[in-house]
């Protein structure tokens, strides 16, 4: 596969103004890297929100900083200060996790080419496993509302990668969001549910209903995408994890385990400064709360499970360094085996790719890469595309170094196969429903038709009353209901309801009547 960011070749990534900590800085340009999920490095180094869900009345700055050494200088001084509106105040750790999924939207529908991403909500709610409710709806449009709005003032701190030096820049992360009511979404669902699922999973559209939300990232934090200053994350591992504190110290540590495979930093400096924990803690305190983090990290295999009187090693009084050990998560993802890499050679040789050419494919490119760009071609195979026509093999070849992006129109396997679920349910749906509505149908019909065959019953009984008896029913239902005098529209509903309110204590017709002639029983 594609050599990770761990992997790059140190002469032309090494960072001159980094000292002894190793602090790995760039990505590098290869056009055919991988299209994993990634991480910006900036992003990484310092908190950019807080590790609360919720922020104190008032607070609408916070400030990280550290000291830098370098070899060829004096130490610097890298500041970051995170400014925040009255409205929206500062963002929160969900915000941050918001932010990591703004990224791969962008890396997923133009691999950093375009400032402007158009998404839905939906889309992003399902990229970050968040529950598709209207909490989590709302909770989107804060943190993008949020992210419009605050400032990020770096100061010696954000490392431009054209220049290769730490810069100062004061920016938005978002210059603008747009997002759609719920009227104009409403207005939007007249499409076919295919174009409506399939407008939602691709970048640029065709013929298809476009996104219905956008967001355009400020051309400092867009610039240093598009010079490669990213690092992949394991995004589904980071997601997973459970802490706020927890997401933090993995995306730092991941960053900094690019040289080596054990990190030593100033307890106080990591806790405070790039985890974002108050400096108002004791170091006793500051072990108390990473504790919990730690512990996660290393059940998942990130960390090397470390003794405490290993993890923590005594300078001076108050003074305490921390340790890490990258564990086998950390060091390296899970290596395909020869069987796997063995029939992804042959699915791509099947396909006209020359041997060689596939054997090197395979060695260059993670197996899932490669088999989202084999599902591709197959899909447009199967629609004779007239892209396929010059050179078949050739564009399979140049669609996997290059990365091309995925035709507007097509659909993922898996995603097809969930749409294909999902439609079928919603036919199923919709047969049930015309069933309950016939039975419905049916079950009204039959008791109007008792209605009326008791009614006609009740006519027929009353004809078949002596005369003196129907007089007497009628004289006592306008003595009941004075003023009444249409018989068909008034009276005779209610005669009708008073003889069948003594049907049951009634003697057979010619046996003797219902009532006297003075309307008493």
């Amino acid at each position: 596969m594609d050599k990770t960011d761990r992997d790059r070749t140190p002469s032309l990534f090494d960072d001159p103004e980094v000292g002894d900590g190793g602090d790995a800085q760039g990505e590098g340009a290869d056009a055919s890297a991988e299209p994993a999920f990634k991480d910006e490095l900036n992003l990484a180094e310092f908190p950019i929100a807080a590790l609360a869900d919720r922020i104190p009345d008032g607070q609408t700055t916070l400030v990280f900083e550290d000291r830098l050494d370098r070899r060829d200088g004096p130490p610097i001084v890298r500041r970051l200060t995170i400014m925040g509106t009255a409205k929206h105040g500062l963002p929160t750790s969900m915000d941050d996790e918001v932010l990591v999924g703004l990224i791969q939207l962008t890396k997923r529908w133009n691999n950093f080419t375009e400032a402007k991403v158009n998404f839905s909500r939906y889309e992003l709610i399902e990229l970050l496993g968040w529950p598709q409710t209207g909490q989590s709806y709302r909770r989107i449009e804060e943190a993008l509302h949020r992210w419009v709005g605050i400032v990020l003032s770096y100061e010696n701190a954000w490392w431009d990668n054209a220049a290769k030096s730490w810069v100062d820049e004061n920016f938005h992360v978002l210059d603008n969001v747009s997002l759609y009511d719920r009227e104009r979404r409403r207005q939007t669902r007249g499409a076919s549910s295919t174009q409506t699922t399939g407008s939602r999973r691709r970048g640029k559209r065709g013929n298809a209903p476009p996104p219905l939300s956008s967001f355009k990232w400020n051309e400092v934090i867009f610039r240093s995408f598009q010079s490669g200053n990213l690092k992949q994350i394991d995004l589904e591992f980071y997601l997973r994890l459970r802490l706020p504190t927890t997401k933090r110290v993995f995306r730092f540590l991941d960053k900094r385990f690019y040289r080596c495979d054990r990190l030593e930093f100033d307890l106080r400096t990591l806790a405070c400064e790039h985890i974002g924990l108050s400096r108002s803690y004791k170091p006793t305190e500051l072990k108390r709360r990473l504790r919990p983090a730690i512990a996660e990290l290393e059940q998942h295999g990130f960390l090397e499970p470390t003794a405490e009187e290993d993890r923590y090693i005594r300078k001076a009084r108050g003074h305490w360094q921390i340790v890490f050990v990258r564990g086998p998560r950390g060091r390296s993802p899970i290596e395909p085996t020869a069987e796997e890499l063995a029939e992804l050679a042959e699915a791509l040789t099947s396909r006209g790719v020359a041997i060689r050419t596939a054997s090197e494919l395979v060695e260059r490119h993670a197996p899932e890469f490669l088999r989202a760009k084999i599902a591709i071609f197959d899909w447009m195979s199967a629609r004779d595309d007239k892209r396929l026509a010059r050179n078949r093999a050739g564009y399979l070849v140049s669609s996997i170094r290059e990365d091309y992006g995925a035709p507007d129109d097509y659909v993922p396997p898996a995603d097809a196969d969930q749409l294909a679920r999902a439609e079928a349910a919603v036919a199923e749906e919709e047969r049930r429903r015309r069933a309950a509505e016939l039975a419905e149908a049916e079950r009204l019909r039959a008791a109007e038709a008792a209605e009326a065959e008791r009614q006609a019953g009740l006519r027929a009984r009353w004809a078949e009353l002596p005369k003196e008896d129907r007089d007497a029913i009628t004289a006592r239902v306008k003595a009941t209901h004075p003023g009444l005098r249409r018989w068909k529209t008034m009276l005779e509903p209610l005669c009708l309801a008073a003889l069948e309110a003594h049907l049951g204590g009634e003697t057979p017709p010619g046996q003797g009547s219902l009532f006297t002639s003075d309307g008493e029983e």
